[in-house]
């Protein structure tokens, strides 16, 4: 881990990002995951984890609950301040658009009563599903913010909550021009 250390510690005031694979097995069974955070946090870096999930999740309310869950499960194992993200919401249908509250606040009720006629594999699991869901709900943490490619502001506002999240740019110095101890003068004065 030596050269990673003397690559990274030359990097300042700079957001490094790691793509990891999706597996879940590489945060629950492996500990590489936890033994790289646990060396970037002694290097003095903060971390903030984030999560995506695709959007082709919100087909129906149990692959949602399911995905949700992965997604609670890897926040638990790494222990960081973590952002979870609903990725590729450019893609989705104007119809689906409208439905998209109900997957960012992840109100597991609605989740639930989605999608009408269950098919005989989502009828054997909704005893599952709705456990997992009454889960989710207990641990209040999942919260999903929305990245769509086609509004300009969505990626600065991920950027802010992750800013937000790591409270990056809190230890900078004040500067002095942002508190001038002169007032600027009154109209009623500046005429005399």
């Amino acid at each position: 881990m030596n050269w990673l250390e003397d690559i990274l510690t030359e990097v300042e005031d700079d957001y490094i990002l790691f793509d990891c694979p999706g597996q879940i097995e590489l945060y629950t069974h492996l500990p590489v995951m936890k033994q790289l955070t646990q060396a970037l946090l002694s290097w003095n870096f903060r971390l903030c984890a984030v999560f995506l999930l695709d959007s082709h999740f919100m087909i129906d309310g149990g692959k949602f609950i399911s995905g949700s869950t992965l997604a609670l499960t890897i926040m638990t194992n790494l222990e960081l301040p973590h952002v979870n993200v609903l990725s590729k919401v450019d893609l989705l249908s104007s119809q689906t658009k409208k439905q998209l509250d109900v997957f960012l606040n992840l109100d597991i009720r609605e989740l639930q009563s989605m999608g009408g006629q269950a098919s005989r594999h989502e009828a054997k699991y909704a005893r599952l599903t709705h456990a997992l869901g009454r889960v989710l709900e207990d641990y209040s943490l999942i919260q999903f913010f929305p990245l769509d490619q086609s509004h300009e502001t969505s990626m600065a506002d991920l950027l802010h909550v992750i800013d937000n999240t790591i409270q990056y740019g809190e230890d900078e110095d004040v500067k002095a021009a942002d508190f001038n101890d002169e007032d600027p003068p009154d109209d009623d004065t500046a005429d005399d």
